[in-house]
C-alpha cells in the first residue's frame, strides 16, 4: 500500500514538471514528415490525429510530444480529420476517399462513397449523422456512421471547401468565389445565399445554434447571427489567406493561415488579436481541447502546440503618469501606466526611496486596472519617491518589470487668508492700502478686485505678491465705486481657495470727511509726510459750504493735478496723493475756496516727493 502510495505521487510529480515545463505560447514539435499536413484533430490532451499530403497520418497519443506514423491504406492526399468521440473518427481526401476508424486512429478502414472527386471537409453531429463536402459542389450524407454515404445536389459545380452543421437539419456548405449554401433539412436541398464576398471562403463553423463565422482569402471574417440571413464584417488585422478555424464555445476561436497567421477572439469575435506563432509556414488546420490547449498544423510537417491558449508572458509595463520628474505629486494621487493586452493582466505596484529598489516602502499586487490611487498614509509630504509596475497574465508575469520614474510629493497644503484691512464695507481714498493675515507654509498671495460679486469685471488682479499687504496702484479704481476684493495663497505646489468677499466704496477723487465736527474757519495744513514717497496726505478745514478747489502744480507752474474741484459741504477733508507716476521734485499745492455767502479762501504750500 505504502508502495502503491509513493508510485502515484512520484507520478503526480513527474506530471506536474512535464506540465510546467512548457514553453510558452506556441512552440514546435517534430511531426517526423516534411509531407504538407492538411488537417488536425484532439480528442483529448494526449491523443490526437493529423492527415495530410500522400495519404500521411500521424497519431500521437501523449500530446504531440511524440508522433507515429499510422498507415492509411492510400497514398491520395489527405485533407480533412473529424472525431465524434475519443475511438471514432473519419478523415476525407482525395478521388472520395473517406477512411474509418474505431480505435482511437490506430487503423483506419475504406468506406465507399460513390464519387470520384476530391473531398476537403467532414463533420459529424453524432455518432450517425455525418457530412462530407468537395469538388465540383459535392455534397454526402451518412446516417449509419458512413456504412453508406448519399449523394445530394447542392446546385453548385464550383468547388466546396468546408461543411458544418449545427444540428441534424441546419447547415452551411462554402467555397469558391464567395459561395456559401444553406440547408435546413439535413442536405437534402440546398438554397444558395449571399456571403457578402466574392473571396474564396475556406472554413465555416457554427459557433451557436444560429452563429456562425466564415473565414478565407485575403484575411477575411464574417459572422452572422440569424443562421446566414445576414453576414457581419469583423476585422482580422491581416490580409493574409486564413485556412482553419477551431472553435470552442461562443466567444472563443483560433484561426491559422499563410506565414504563420494566427488570430484569436475571446468575444466573439467583436475583437482579435494576434499571436506569435514562431514559423512562417503556411498553417492549414487547427484543433483545441479547451482553451489552453491547441495544436495547429501546416506544410512541410509543420506542427506547432500551445498550453496557454497561444499567449506568452506579458511585455513590460510602460508607465504614463505622473511624469517623470514631476514634482507636487498628491500624497493622494494616482498612478497610471499602459494596458498590457492581450490578454487581461493585473500588474504590481512598488514604491521606494531610492532608484535601486533596496528601501521599498510600498509594494501592491493584483491591481485590475492600469492605475492606481494612493491611498491616504502611504506617502510623506515633499518627499523624492520611485515606482515601477510589473503585468501579470494567467501564463505568468512578466520576465521585466516598467522602466523606472520619480515624482515629488507635494508641500503640505495651504489655506484662504482672513482679510483685515480696509474694514468690511468701509469708505477708502482710491489708492487703499489691502491687508490679510499671514498663512503658513505660503510663499506668495494673489489679490483680485472687482466691480461686481462674480468677478467677472476686474480691475486689478495681482499675483505673486510676497507680502500681506498690497496698496493699490493709481489709476485703477475710480471715485464713489463700490469695488469688491478677495485673496489666495500659494507655495510652489498648489493655490488655496479665496478668502471671504469684502468690499469697499472709493471717495470722491480719493477725497475723504474725516469727522462730523465742524471747523471755525478756512484752514489748508501741511501734507503728511513730507517729504514723501509716493503717497501724501492734504487736509483741509471748510466751515460752510462752498465750491472748493485743490490744484497741484510742478515748478514750471504747470497744473499736474486736478485734485478737488466740487462743491463740499462743512467739514474737515483729507485728500491722499499718489505720486507714483511723478518725478522727485519740489511741487505747490494750493486750494481756493467760495463759500455760499461770499466768503473766499485761498492759500499755497510746498511739498518734496523723495523717490
Amino acid at each position: 500500500m505504502k508502495r502503491s502510495t509513493l508510485f502515484i505521487l512520484v507520478f503526480f510529480i513527474l506530471a506536474c514538471v512535464k506540465l510546467y515545463s512548457q514553453p510558452y505560447g506556441w512552440f514546435s514539435q517534430s511531426s517526423g514528415t516534411g509531407n504538407n499536413l492538411n488537417g488536425v484533430y484532439f480528442a483529448s490532451n494526449t491523443t490526437g490525429i493529423i492527415v495530410g499530403q500522400s495519404g500521411t497520418i500521424l497519431r500521437t497519443v501523449n500530446g504531440g510530444t511524440n508522433w507515429s506514423a499510422v498507415s492509411s491504406g492510400t497514398s491520395v492526399h489527405l485533407f480533412a480529420v473529424y472525431f465524434i468521440d475519443a475511438n471514432t473518427g473519419w478523415v476525407v481526401g482525395d478521388v472520395g476517399v473517406i477512411l474509418k476508424t474505431v480505435n482511437g486512429g490506430s487503423s483506419w478502414s475504406t468506406q465507399p462513397t460513390g464519387v470520384g472527386y476530391q473531398l476537403r471537409s467532414i463533420s459529424f453531429i453524432n455518432s450517425n449523422t455525418g457530412f462530407a463536402a468537395g469538388w465540383y459542389g459535392t455534397f454526402l450524407r451518412t446516417t449509419n456512421g458512413g456504412t453508406n454515404w448519399v449523394s445530394y445536389s447542392t446546385g453548385l459545380t464550383t468547388n466546396l471547401t468546408s461543411v458544418n452543421f449545427a444540428d441534424a437539419n441546419n447547415g452551411f456548405a462554402v467555397g469558391q468565389f464567395g459561395k456559401l449554401i444553406r440547408t435546413t433539412n439535413g442536405g437534402v436541398n440546398w438554397a444558395q445565399i449571399s456571403s457578402g464576398t466574392t473571396a474564396q471562403i475556406e472554413k465555416v463553423n457554427f459557433t451557436g445554434s444560429n452563429e456562425a463565422v466564415i473565414i478565407g482569402e485575403g484575411g477575411f471574417i464574417r459572422k452572422s447571427t440569424n443562421l446566414g440571413n445576414n453576414w457581419v464584417v469583423q476585422s482580422s488585422g491581416t490580409s493574409n489567406w486564413l485556412y482553419g478555424n477551431s472553435v470552442k464555445n461562443q466567444n472563443f476561436y483560433i484561426l491559422v493561415g499563410d506565414y504563420g497567421t494566427i488570430r484569436k477572439t475571446s468575444n466573439g469575435g467583436t475583437n482579435w488579436y494576434s499571436q506569435v506563432s514562431n514559423t512562417s509556414s503556411l498553417l492549414s488546420a487547427v484543433s483545441f481541447v479547451d482553451t489552453n490547449t491547441g495544436w495547429a498544423v501546416g506544410i512541410n510537417g509543420t506542427i506547432i502546440k500551445t498550453t496557454t491558449g497561444g499567449w506568452l508572458l506579458p511585455g513590460a509595463a510602460s508607465l504614463s503618469a505622473p511624469a517623470n520628474g514631476a514634482t507636487c505629486f498628491s500624497t493622494t494621487g494616482t498612478l497610471d501606466w499602459s494596458d498590457v493586452f492581450p490578454p487581461v493582466c493585473n500588474y504590481r505596484l512598488q514604491i521606494a526611496s531610492d532608484q535601486n529598489f533596496t528601501n521599498i516602502i510600498y509594494n501592491v499586487a493584483g491591481i485590475n486596472t492600469s492605475q492606481y490611487v494612493m491611498p491616504p498614509g502611504i506617502l510623506s509630504h515633499n518627499t523624492l519617491y520611485y515606482w515601477r509596475v510589473k503585468a501579470t497574465n494567467f501564463v505568468g508575469e512578466s520576465a521585466s518589470w516598467s522602466s523606472v520614474r520619480n515624482f515629488r510629493t507635494a508641500v503640505p497644503e495651504v489655506y484662504a487668508p482672513n482679510l483685515q484691512l480696509p474694514a468690511n464695507n468701509s469708505t477708502v481714498i482710491i489708492t487703499p492700502l489691502l491687508q490679510w493675515d499671514t498663512i503658513a507654509l505660503a510663499s506668495s498671495y494673489r489679490v483680485r478686485i472687482a466691480t461686481d460679486t462674480g468677478f467677472t469685471n476686474l480691475v486689478l488682479d495681482s499675483n505673486n505678491i510676497v507680502n500681506r499687504r498690497l496698496t493699490v496702484p493709481a489709476g485703477r479704481l475710480n471715485p464713489n465705486v463700490r469695488y469688491y476684493w478677495k485673496v489666495l495663497s500659494s507655495n510652489v505646489c498648489m493655490s488655496s481657495p479665496y478668502s471671504v468677499r469684502w468690499s469697499f466704496t472709493t471717495a470722491l477723487t480719493g477725497l475723504i470727511q474725516n469727522e462730523t465736527e465742524l471747523p471755525e474757519k478756512f484752514s489748508l495744513y501741511s501734507n503728511y509726510p513730507n517729504p514723501f514717497n509716493p503717497v501724501t496726505t492734504i487736509a483741509f478745514d471748510i466751515p460752510k459750504g462752498s465750491i472748493v478747489k485743490l490744484s497741484i502744480y510742478n515748478m514750471l507752474g504747470e497744473e499736474v493735478t486736478s485734485a478737488v474741484n466740487q462743491k463740499l459741504t462743512a467739514g474737515r477733508y483729507n485728500y491722499s496723493w499718489n505720486a507714483l507716476n511723478f518725478s522727485s521734485g519740489l511741487y505747490i499745492y494750493r486750494i481756493e475756496a467760495r463759500a455760499d455767502d461770499g466768503e473766499s479762501f485761498t492759500k499755497t504750500l510746498k511739498m518734496v516727493l523723495v523717490k
